[in-house]
């Protein structure tokens, strides 16, 4: 028989899907203890006050002490059955308080009281700690020093003159190359600042006189605007004056002459003799003729007829 190269113990399956949360857990009997290390659920952890709690020896048997506490939980449940109390009083009487103690004791109204008195020590001004002197230890020594043995003042102490006396040098011409340096410094920044606020002078008369030429200008400018104005208007009253001139003058002649056309300038005799007369005579000259028309048409008759006969 031929080996394979895998062997599965069960089945292949697909992977149940991984809920989110944990299923809760059903309540534990009241005579087991859950799982886990709750200390809310262990039966050895002791509530309540611990001044009243019981000691246990450390070879206590659990099982036992889970009995008796079952005893105690069941007889609290059961509970022996209240005493009766006293009856009411009857009518006519009253109830009064009884010492039923084996020992009587007095009773009073107020206790007694005692005064007692007591006087302490003025306050003392605390006296200063003493200096803390170590103790003595070892074994004193001495010995002598002659001078000059150790070493010789002049000869140790000349290389240290000799730096301290270069330092305080050289620092003091640090310090005055320093403010020389500053004392330049300020001398250029004082002769710049002349420098700036002369060309800063400069600079503003130059910007002055640039704005009185500019508003010269513009003034010029204006002037002469308004001075081609002035002439523009000048030549046009001027040929408008010329023109209305010779207009007029050759319409008060042709007015004139329309006007006399019209009638409007007229003698009132030769009026009234071309209104009046002519038409009278006219009238008047009609009949006559009209007499002298009808007459001679009667004559021209006459002559007709009698030259037919």
């Amino acid at each position: 028989m031929q080996s394979v190269p895998y062997a599965h113990a069960s089945a292949p399956h697909t992977v149940a899907p991984r809920r989110k949360y944990r299923e809760p857990q059903a309540p534990a009997a009241e005579d087991t203890i859950p799982l886990g290390t709750n200390m809310m659920f262990d039966k050895r952890v002791v509530r309540g006050n611990t001044y009243a709690a019981q000691i246990l020896p450390a070879t206590a048997n659990f099982d036992q002490l889970d009995g008796e506490r079952k005893t105690q939980r069941h007889t609290k449940r059961h509970k022996a059955p209240a005493k009766p109390d006293t009856p009411d009083a009857v009518s006519g009487r009253k109830h009064m308080d009884v010492q039923t103690e084996q020992y009587l004791e007095e009773l009073k109204d107020r206790p007694v009281e005692v005064e007692a008195d007591t006087q302490t020590d003025a306050f003392l001004d605390q006296l200063p700690a003493p200096i803390f002197i170590p103790m003595k230890t070892g074994v004193d020594a001495e010995t002598q020093v002659e001078d000059g043995e150790l070493f010789d003042f002049d000869a140790e102490v000349e290389p240290i003159l000799e730096v301290l006396i270069g330092k305080t040098l050289e620092q003091s011409m640090m310090e005055v190359m320093e403010e020389e340096e500053l004392s330049n410094m300020r001398q250029h920044q004082e002769h710049f600042e002349q420098i700036r606020n002369a060309e800063l002078a400069e600079t503003q008369r130059l910007e002055a006189a640039e704005q009185r030429r500019v508003a010269e200008k513009d003034r010029r400018v204006q002037q002469e605007k308004e001075r081609v104005e002035r002439e523009k208007v000048v030549a046009a009253k001027v040929a408008a004056r010329t023109f209305a001139k010779g207009f007029l003058s050759e319409l008060q002649s042709a007015a004139v002459e329309n006007l006399k056309d019209a009638g409007y300038f007229y003698d009132p005799l030769e009026a009234e003799v071309r209104q009046d007369f002519v038409p009278w005579l006219l009238d008047a000259m009609d009949e006559p003729l009209d007499q002298m028309r009808v007459a001679r048409a009667i004559a021209d008759q006459l002559i007709a007829a009698a030259g037919g006969r």
